[in-house]
């Protein structure tokens, strides 16, 4: 296991160190991630260790990568830890703003992971910090802009599109993080900068995707296509294969999202194609979120090409890959398991719906109960709320084929907490969800 490690560490010319360089890090599997920052960490303990910052943000940045693929909340405090502890050993500015940088990067990441919207004020005072400490580094500040790009863009998506003041914002900002990215992999043209350029898109790329959901405007998705038509030619699914993956990912999205907004099959037909081709390039091992991203991916777009065409087959195959990644160890407080569980239940309904069969609403019914005695309201409200928002949803959908709602009662009391919990943890797409559906109940007993 070390071995390769060090093997890759000698080719690419770092006198034994990774010398924090995210193109590395993508050829690593996870038992080598875990190896490297086990090592950085006893490095940076040692008593003999002259220079304690340059171990610290490297393990702050390998645990942070940890993290992100895996969901781990562990591994996502040590990269906090790692880099708290790099900020304390910094002896130059420009050291202390990387610290702040790495903070600020990990504390938008237990934002993507768990939601956690509080973690937004963090990050931005230190950014602020950073930003008046910042000297010339063209490196660093090309990093500190493309870092506030991506917290304006999770303040934007927290406020929600239907004011379009944040998300203009944060595009200009992405438009201006981008054109610095791309102006250090013209300079450089080394394999990390053309990473980052890489990641400065996938912001706007997924604000844009979420602004066109919101307004029906397929526009954005085509321009969208046509941004990651030409980045996935830059992209080495050899060298880079975790940023390949989601590049091809957001293409295939932009597809079925543009394809559904307009109605036409192909376009979603194409988005699905795209995602078949195997698991987007990874194993499941050497990146679980992004192998789950991939197939959550697939079953939407399955789930969009089987309401246009109203093809059974193709709802069971949606529900298939639902079910397939459902069965992979997901921690519980993660954000794309109750999206995954949330659009799964959508599909149960939809199709019950569309085909008027009631048998397939009871199965679903009978495995939503088994999860709820299963789970605790105090340990995993989140995933309770979910559970009950869906319990809910699928009694709207008996009432609908049945053209009377027996469980009114039953249903709106599951929304009605499910709402609540979900607008007290910030998960605001869900308490959406669960307030129209609520409205729905409360409709139907006027």
């Amino acid at each position: 296991m070390f071995e390769f490690g060090r093997e890759l560490r000698r080719i690419f010319g770092n006198s034994g160190r990774l010398d924090t360089d995210p193109s590395l890090y993508e050829l690593l599997n996870l038992k080598l991630l875990i190896g490297q920052g086990r090592h950085l960490d006893v490095e940076a303990g040692r008593v003999s260790t002259k220079n304690r910052f340059s171990p610290y943000i490297e393990a702050a940045q390998i645990w942070r990568e940890y993290a992100r693929r895996t969901g781990d909340p562990v591994a996502l405090r040590r990269a906090a830890n790692a880099a708290e502890n790099a900020g304390k050993e910094a002896k130059t500015t420009d050291e202390a703003v990387m610290a702040a940088l790495e903070q600020a990067e990990t504390c938008i990441l237990g934002v993507e992971l768990f939601e956690t919207w509080d973690l937004l004020q963090s990050a931005e005072n230190l950014l602020s910090g950073g930003r008046a400490a910042l000297g010339n580094d063209e490196a660093l500040k090309a990093r500190l802009s493309q870092t506030e790009a991506r917290l304006l863009a999770r303040l934007a998506a927290k406020a929600g599109v239907e004011d379009l003041e944040p998300a203009l914002a944060a595009m200009a900002r992405i438009d201006r993080a981008i054109e610095r990215a791309d102006a250090r992999v013209r300079t450089t043209g080394q394999a990390r900068d053309r990473i980052e350029a890489a990641l400065a898109r996938f912001e706007r790329a997924d604000l844009l995707m979420l602004v066109g959901l919101d307004r029906g405007d397929s526009s954005l998705m085509r321009a969208v296509i046509t941004d990651f038509e030409a980045l996935v030619q830059r992209i080495d699914a050899d060298y880079e294969p975790i940023t390949h993956a989601r590049v091809t990912l957001r293409l295939a999205l932009a597809h079925i999202w543009g394809g559904q907004i307009d109605g036409e099959a192909n376009a979603v037909s194409e988005g699905v194609s795209l995602l078949s081709a195997g698991d987007g390039g990874l194993d499941y091992e050497h990146s679980p979120l992004d192998w789950v991203a991939h197939k959550h991916a697939l079953a939407l777009g399955l789930q969009a090409l089987a309401e246009l065409t109203q093809n059974d087959e193709v709802y069971e195959q949606a529900m298939a890959v639902y079910d397939l990644t459902l069965k992979r160890p997901l921690q519980k407080h993660l954000s794309v398991r109750a999206q995954l569980v949330n659009n799964r239940a959508g599909c149960i309904a939809r199709y019950a719906e569309l085909k008027g069969d009631l048998h397939a609403l009871d199965k679903a019914e009978e495995a939503f109960k088994a999860e709820l005695r299963t789970i605790r309201a105090s340990e995993d409200p989140v995933g309770w709320a979910i559970l009950q928002s869906n319990l809910g949803r699928l009694y709207v959908a008996r009432g609908d084929i049945t053209g009377f709602m027996i469980e009114r009662a039953e249903a709106a009391y599951a929304l009605e907490a499910a709402h609540e919990i979900f607008g007290e943890h910030g998960m605001k797409a869900l308490a959406v969800t669960a307030r129209e559906t609520l409205d729905r109940v409360r409709a139907a007993e006027e």
